[in-house]
């Protein structure tokens, strides 16, 4: 099985939304039926075919993984929300999840830890700045010691990836804190991330963040798109193994939920 419920996690869960399946327009109706009416009002709501497909992909990875980690029949999957609108399993509350979209994948990290964070970011974003030095407009998100890292790098490729890196080590901390971006990013101090590219492996630190000591982990999953991943760690816990980062295809994803039906 694709996900085998506690044995498998933590992990990350990746599916493309470009996949011909939800393309197909009888398919996209008949899967935008197993959610709610509110749930697909947001859905179709969205004004362009590949970001109503990304949202639905997004809901059926959301809805397989939190049922075949619960062990819950996805009918029954109920959510509940703290403080910051961010969702919870209702009824399994030691089980936790975030997701992320971005340049047409969806991500869904699970754990058995109070609270997780997750981020897809893509380089992409850079070039949509349309400025060589967009790094100056974003320099109150950085600590001089990180700014200075970065600027250190001569625009380019390699200075793209390094932002996106960081861009995306932050955001998943605001994620696993719950807070978006109401936050100071200035006060999230990454220090010196080295450039890696989509042919390394998996890249991990831990960072004293205020009372807390915070895992994180970043992947390249191609030269454009990073995911990265974080959560609470500390001195009394052991050394931490990275966390598998798994592509399913989305058909395999809709073929276990049309055989639970």
């Amino acid at each position: 099985m694709w996900l085998a419920q506690e044995s498998s996690i933590p992990c990350v869960l990746i599916c493309d939304s470009r996949r011909a399946i939800l393309s197909d327009d009888f398919e996209f109706e008949t899967l935008l039926r197993l959610f709610s009416l509110e749930t697909q009002r947001k859905i179709t709501n969205k004004r362009e075919r590949k970001l109503r497909n990304l949202a639905l992909c997004n809901q059926l990875l959301q809805l397989a993984s939190l049922s075949r980690a619960s062990g819950q029949a996805w009918r029954e999957t109920k959510f509940e929300f703290n403080a910051y609108g961010k969702p919870q399993c209702a009824g399994f509350p030691n089980l936790s999840f975030n997701m992320s979209n971005s340049d047409g994948r969806t991500a869904i990290y699970l754990d058995l830890e109070s609270d997780v964070g997750l981020d897809l970011a893509s380089t992409k974003d850079c070039q949509n700045f349309g400025e060589e030095n967009y790094l100056e407009v974003f320099r109150p998100i950085f600590t001089e010691h990180e700014f200075r890292h970065l600027n250190k790098l001569p625009p380019g490729a390699t200075r793209d990836r390094l932002f996106t890196h960081y861009w995306s080590l932050k955001e998943a901390y605001t994620k696993l804190k719950g807070v978006g971006l109401n936050c100071n990013l200035s006060e999230i101090d990454l220090g010196v991330i080295e450039p890696c590219t989509y042919k390394d492996s998996a890249q991990s630190i831990e960072r004293d963040i205020g009372i807390d000591t915070i895992y994180f982990q970043s992947k390249w999953l191609d030269s454009d798109l990073i995911v990265s991943i974080c959560k609470v760690t500390g001195p009394k816990q052991p050394t931490m193994t990275k966390v598998p980062i798994v592509d399913l295809e989305l058909a395999d994803v809709v073929e276990w939920i049309h055989s639970t039906k």
